[in-house]
């Protein structure tokens, strides 16, 4: 099993200015425009270091900038090793949600050592970059979104009664309208023994993939440039938020697919004999049409909700049997991962109607989006756009407990965590 402990983070000082305007989402969601809006509320926001503009260059620079805000006192190391508790609050189809993960350092260990659990593949792109900005800042800016089954409750405990027993030690509202909120708590032997049933448990990699893998990799890097590195080494950790997997606010989003060209005459013909078709015609608005597609999905989480087909037209998809997934599924896959929404409509879809492999999905033949209402603006055009059902965390678990990764773009965990909550130095 991993272990975790608790580190000297390095935190934003009131010098800093308002949390506010310092912190960012991670790199892989952050738009252009975002990207702007971000910096420019604060030439400290995190995102002049997550996503730096520039070449080969920014990682030089984002290193120095770093140096250059510890050194002006905006940023401070904590003295002793601590935990942090931290809580996401944030409204998700019109209701409140409140989330709250144990920051703490886990133990960056290969895939094959099988504590740590991926739930998605990752691309070999993000990797490289992000290994270039740690090896020349030697910092995390971003924690890994993980899950443990928690089957105790000691961790929900100890988070709930940490929250509720003061006021937090920093708090902020992001641009989103999310409210962020921090506890420090020191490290003792109490603490310690409270949440020792973790170290029984897996650990599930929700959100951050390629974060752990490249922490995984930076730690390979340096036993092979020093020969060796101390078991307690920071670089032997990567910093991590851990939420209890039963946690009310653990929201995940499905992630819709919008193919950008039209479908073949032949649709219906092709996808008959494993699909059931329902002609649905669209009233209202959009924003109504993307409520009403969400409640069929909500009402029957097994059926795909296709739009454009036909121009102009919906259509619910619906499997004749638990049996179809399974067959249009590749070999050696269980009837488990065949089922989950995504799969069924890559191999019972887009597949036959398109031809839809690997390589095409990587050359971009499909797009992506959490956002039912921009997924239904987007079939005003040409495009075939599919919305889908969300991949529940325990298919999560169990999927990734069977070592059966899903095709990326599988889940959306809703909020990510912020950057620039605390940073992680991975030097003593």
């Amino acid at each position: 099993m991993p272990q975790f402990r608790p580190f000297r983070g390095i935190r934003y000082t009131a010098a800093a200015g308002a949390l506010d305007d310092l912190l960012a989402p991670p790199y892989d969601v952050i738009s252009p425009a975002q990207q702007r809006q971000l910096a420019g509320r604060s030439t400290r926001n995190a995102v002049h270091l997550e996503l730096a503009d520039g070449g080969e260059e920014r990682y030089a620079r984002v290193a120095d900038l770093f140096q250059a805000w510890e050194r002006d006192g905006y940023l401070q190391r904590d003295d002793i090793p601590m935990f942090y508790v931290y809580e996401q609050t944030f409204v998700e189809a019109g209701r409140e949600y409140h989330r709250r993960a144990l920051m703490a350092e886990v133990e960056a260990q290969p895939w094959d050592e099988g504590a740590v659990k991926p739930h998605e593949f990752t691309m070999s792109g993000p990797k490289e970059d992000r290994l270039k900005l740690l090896e020349a800042t030697k910092v995390q800016f971003s924690p890994v979104f993980m899950i443990a089954r928690d089957r105790a409750g000691q961790l929900r405990q100890f988070l709930d009664q940490t929250v509720e027993s003061r006021a937090a030690d920093a708090e902020a509202t992001t641009i989103d309208g999310d409210r962020h909120r921090l506890w420090v708590i020191e490290a003792g032997r109490l603490e310690m023994r409270f949440l020792a049933p973790l170290l029984a448990e897996s650990f599930y990699i929700a959100d951050g993939h390629h974060r752990y893998e490249t922490a995984v990799n930076y730690r390979n890097t340096l036993l092979e440039r020093e020969g060796t590195l101390a078991h307690d080494h920071p670089a032997r950790y990567a910093m991590t938020a851990i939420v209890p997997a039963a946690d009310p606010g653990l929201v995940i989003r499905p992630i819709h697919r919008i193919v950008p060209r039209r479908a073949p005459a032949t649709w219906e013909q092709t996808l008959a004999g494993n699909f059931v078709i329902e002609a649905v015609k669209p009233i209202g608005g959009l924003a109504d049409r993307a409520r009403e597609f969400e409640a069929r999905l909500a009402a029957n989480p097994g059926c795909i909700v296709a739009l454009n087909l036909d121009p102009g037209m919906a259509h619910v998809l619906t499997a004749r049997g638990p049996e179809v997934a399974a067959a249009i599924a590749p070999s050696g896959y269980s009837a488990e991962w065949a089922g989950i929404s995504p799969n069924l409509l890559r191999y019972g879809v887009l597949a036959p109607l398109w031809s839809i492999g690997d390589d095409d999905l990587r050359l971009g033949a499909v797009e992506y989006t959490h956002d039912a209402l921009e997924a239904v603006e987007r079939a005003e055009g040409d495009a075939a756009v599919f919305l889908i059902s969300h991949v529940g965390i325990e298919s999560v678990m169990s999927l990734a407990d069977q070592g059966e990764r899903m095709p990326q773009k599988s889940t959306f965990f809703h909020p990510k965590l912020g950057t620039g909550i605390v940073f992680h130095p991975l030097y003593e």
